[in-house]
């Protein structure tokens, strides 16, 4: 399986250069634009699961100084928020895993790096005998 960063340019990756290696397999070369769609759902879905889980030590937080302030009241409304809050966790979660799964299922169907030194053909009748054994 490929590395996804080799999908992301921002992190280096040449898009050309594997839509070429996806040609010279003869596969469609449309799997590499879905990886790469998957992939910027995918961290959407996680930059927003990071928002919640931010939002929830917010509210923790304030929760704890409440109660120090001996706020009770204003603590338990909070404490009844962070309910929802991890509610919409949890479900964001389910999406971030469902994303990711799909994902990594697209990622395997594209092929590995082809050497410059192996014939381009769509069967094994053009491959070259390097060695033999026996």
């Amino acid at each position: 399986m490929l590395d996804i960063n080799l999908f992301r340019t921002d992190k280096g990756g040449n898009l050309e250069l594997i839509r070429e290696w996806q040609r010279s397999r003869f596969a469609t070369v449309e799997l590499v634009d879905e990886v790469i769609a998957l992939d910027r759902a995918w961290r959407n879905r996680q930059f927003e699961l990071n928002k919640i889980r931010q939002e929830l030590n917010a509210t923790s937080k304030k929760i704890g100084k409440l109660k120090a302030a001996k706020q009770e009241e204003e603590a338990k409304k909070l404490m009844e928020n962070t309910n929802k809050i991890k509610d919409r966790l949890a479900a964001k979660e389910a999406q971030v895993q469902k994303a990711k799964s799909t994902l990594d299922a697209k990622l395997t169907t594209i092929g590995n790096i082809v050497h410059e030194s192996v014939p381009i053909s769509d069967d094994e009748a053009n491959n070259a005998i390097v060695r033999t054994w026996g």
